[in-house]
């Protein structure tokens, strides 16, 4: 993990990264792994989580909100449903922006990009 200082309060920070990481792990099989990597590009701080897990369609991506759960009647899920619409506010808060890459069975990264200071 690169060490920056970024525009974000630390406890928002680890506000996110706790959610994503959570996230990752509960939708993801036991076993597989997990990963964690951040990086600085010009001015901006990146923080990727990535995992092999169950994966988002396209729709499920655009439909991400508050109290929203995919495929609940398949998947028990424990939770309200508000950690990516709680993480996507808090890096805007502080001018970032979270993004996230997936597809279906195949996995899932989530960024969120920071200036640094």
């Amino acid at each position: 993990l690169a060490e920056v200082e970024a525009r974000i309060s630390e406890a928002n920070l680890q506000k996110i990264v706790a959610e994503l990481l959570d996230n990752a792990l509960k939708f993801s099989e036991a076993g597989t792994p997990v990963c964690v990597t951040s990086k600085t590009e010009g001015d901006q701080f990146i923080l990727s989580i990535t995992d092999q897990g169950r994966g988002m369609s396209q729709e499920q991506i655009a439909n991400v909100g508050a109290y929203v759960q995919f495929e609940r009647k398949h998947y028990e899920q424990q939770g309200l449903g508000l950690g990516l619409i709680l993480c996507r506010l808090l890096a805007q808060l502080h001018g970032g922006e979270l993004t996230i890459a997936s597809a279906p069975n195949q996995g899932t990264t989530v960024n969120v990009v920071f200036r640094r200071n």
